[in-house]
């Protein structure tokens, strides 16, 4: 039969002309394959480009594919995972929602719209969107990870670790799976079980960096390890990621001019709110210009008021966490940066691969882990004569020690509170408190708290950062343990930083854990006139408090043994009018010329200065 001509009937039977029925649907459905030939060739182009990290272009390549193909769920997940690759969250997640309502039980897109969520801080949502996604497919492990993160991040550990123990299941030789179990484990204080799961991780990805700096940082909060155990697992780590290395080492062409104007660049993961902050921004601040230009290497996307001071304090300023370990280090060679400076030590987004491949002719360590980098390609540590006092930890560091006769330079809040009286005068109690991170309680630190408790029926114990009910059910079962009930403890959640400077005027008496000891939140609470009685051991993290207390003339806080610590806090509750006096003493002390962070700040320049005459007379 021939086919019928364009004003003849549509022998569908419709009784409309073949031109108007039939023939406008042929070339309706060629339209529609035209268009889905053309937006899945973009799609295509764009993921090219996407795995090229040309990010910009590939999210040009799928807007494109989108104006062709208004309806193609693909393009919309693409374009989400291009944008979560640029870090613009919110956007990733506009396109992971247009997407799935054209495709709304696709799991892979609503795994990463949980993501976008987590990265949003949204996480409710992301453990809801998580759990509809297992509730489709519960074989997807990549669904049980990002439940157990949005879990972790909301402070639920017992469930985290739960969903991790179920991609186990699913994928045992998961590498990554082992890595998350291992963090929630050290957040739960079960710090063997971490240990172990960070060694298995790197048993099956021998080049997992980030795995082996979490491993020792866990470590440091290991109260039975011996310094010399925990200085040669930082030497493994320098064997299995900087050895590989040194036989690509480049000579540095910097000028030998033992006066010029010093190049000096900063390495951080921490210029925005974070504790490194409160430290890092006074020197900053104090810099002087005339003999040193500043560059800062920022490893993060997040930017807040912090960020922006910091950049501002900066000659040159450059956000690199999307920048290979070799792009980095070549981008350093190449600003001829003549001392560079790590700010993160083995704590999360440090970039020690890059000091690793001695981009910059004298490097340095500071500030933000109290220990080794293991590195011999980090020249120096820079430290204080109280945390790392002469001839006691050398031994124990591949870096030469620098210190800084003041210390550190701190920047408390411009508007905290004014110091109060001492609640216990007026009170008829005793208040007593750690308002630091709860992974540093372990049941030593819980047994010598329970001791004190008990020599001291009036006091009772504020602890912060209860953020849910597994947390106060796990402190609530860890005093149990050690003899102490219920109400002897006041529970705080999580507060900003005005309230949890306030919460100081409820504190008589702090108390700090070991061995991994406070350091912000000491300095946080010497400045609202809280003093920390502290037990000094023979690392550098367990020395933390011993330095703060000791520059502002509290040796009488820092104590040698568990029994001295309980002493010390049964010997100020009985002398309440002295410790009252400290507190009302403490903001001079700390205000006083030598902790000024510009006479700080001189220090670490005649330091500075010092380390590269050494390197222009070698």
């Amino acid at each position: 039969m021939s086919k019928p001509g364009r004003n003849d009937l549509c022998p569908c039977g419709s009784g409309k002309k073949y031109k108007h029925c039939c023939q406008a649907k042929e070339q309706a459905h060629a339209a529609t394959v035209l268009a889905s030939t053309a937006c899945a060739h973009k799609c295509s182009l764009g993921l090219g480009l996407l795995r090229a990290k040309r990010l910009d272009d590939a999210v040009q390549c799928f807007q494109q594919a989108l104006v062709i193909k208004p309806d193609s769920p693909e393009a919309y997940f693409n374009l989400g995972d291009t944008f979560m690759a640029l870090s613009q969250f919110a956007l990733a997640l506009e396109s992971y929602q247009k997407g799935l309502l054209i495709k709304p039980d696709l799991v892979a897109a609503l795994c990463n719209m949980a993501i976008a969520l987590q990265s949003l801080g949204r996480l409710d949502e992301a453990v809801a969107i998580s759990r509809h996604a297992l509730m489709i497919d519960p074989t997807v492990a990549a669904a049980h990870t990002n439940l157990g993160m949005a879990l972790q991040a909301q402070g639920n550990f017992g469930q985290a670790i739960d969903s991790y123990r179920q991609v186990l299941l699913l994928q045992p030789s998961e590498a990554d799976a082992w890595y998350n179990l291992a963090t929630a484990l050290g957040a739960q204080d079960q710090l063997d079980e971490s240990v172990a799961s960070y060694r298995r991780a790197l048993e099956l990805k021998p080049d997992y960096v980030s795995a082996y700096s979490n491993m020792l940082f866990t470590l440091q909060n290991v109260n039975t390890i011996t310094p010399a155990a925990l200085f040669s697992e930082h030497q493994r780590f320098a064997e299995r990621f900087e050895s590989p290395l040194k036989l690509s080492w480049k000579s540095h062409p910097n000028s030998r001019d033992t006066k010029r104007r010093i190049k000096v660049g900063y390495v951080s993961a921490d210029f925005r709110r974070h504790s490194v902050a409160c430290f890092i921004e006074p020197i900053l601040s104090c810099h002087d210009k005339t003999c040193f230009e500043i560059f800062g290497y920022y490893n993060h996307n997040l930017n807040d008021s912090h960020t922006e001071l910091i950049a501002s304090y900066m000659d040159h300023f450059l956000t690199c966490a999307n920048l290979t370990d070799v792009q980095l280090a070549e981008r350093i060679r190449a600003d001829a940066i003549d001392i560079l400076v790590d700010l993160s030590g083995h704590t999360a987004l440090n970039r020690l691969p890059v000091f690793a491949r001695k981009p910059a002719p004298v490097q340095a360590t500071y500030i933000g882990y109290p220990g080794t980098t293991g590195l011999s390609a980090i020249d120096y540590r820079i430290s204080d004569p109280w945390q790392d006092p002469p001839g006691l930890t050398e031994r124990y560091h591949s870096e030469t020690l620098v210190r800084i006769p003041g210390g550190m330079a701190f920047a408390p809040e411009p508007d905290a509170p004014e110091v109060n009286a001492l609640p216990a005068l007026t009170s008829g109690g005793l208040t007593l408190a750690c308002l630091n991170n709860l992974s540093k309680l372990n049941p030593a630190v819980v047994h010598l708290w329970a001791r004190i408790l008990s020599a001291l029926p009036q006091a009772r114990l504020m602890l912060g950062n209860v953020i849910n009910s597994g947390i106060q059910t796990r402190l609530l079962a860890l005093f149990n343990q050690a003899g102490i009930e219920p109400e002897r403890l006041i529970l705080q959640p999580r507060v900003s930083v005005t309230e949890y400077l306030t919460m100081h005027h409820q504190i008589d008496l702090a108390l700090d854990p070991f061995p991994y000891n406070g350091g912000t939140i000491t300095m946080y609470s010497l400045w609202m006139g809280v003093p920390v009685i502290t037990l000094a051991g023979d690392h550098a993290v367990s020395r933390l408090s011993a330095a703060h207390l000791a520059r502002v003339g509290l040796d009488e806080f820092i104590t040698h043994s568990e029994d001295e610590y309980v002493q010390c806090a049964v010997k100020f509750a009985n002398n309440l009018p002295r410790l009252n006096e400290v507190r009302q003493s403490l903001r001079a002390r700390m205000n006083a010329p030598e902790c000024q962070p510009a006479a700080i700040t001189r220090q670490l320049e005649a330091a500075y200065r010092d380390m590269w005459q050494k390197w222009c007379n070698q």
